[in-house]
């Protein structure tokens, strides 16, 4: 990875970055280039605020019961219906 990656590389290493802890030398370049692009930057952040936001949604209903055996093999046959034709 080049030391300052694109635009394109930085928004890949930002979104690999929400799921896996990135090499230390693709951490440095992803950081260098949102201390110069402010679009990537912002991109980052909402990134961020996304999966903040979907966590706390999420959270509020750990609780809910879901769907019914019976709803969740409706859908199963469905899906398979489709795949088959």
């Amino acid at each position: 990875m080049k030391w300052i990656p694109t635009c394109k590389e930085t928004t890949v290493l930002a979104s690999r970055a929400m799921d896996a802890r990135l090499p230390f030398a693709d951490r440095v370049a992803m950081q260098l280039h949102l201390l110069i692009c402010e679009n990537c930057a912002r991109f980052a952040r909402q990134l961020h605020e996304m999966r903040r936001l979907f966590s706390v949604e999420t959270d509020a209903y750990d609780d809910a019961k879901g769907l019914t055996d019976t709803a969740r093999q409706r859908i199963a046959t469905e899906l398979q219906d489709k795949l088959d034709r």
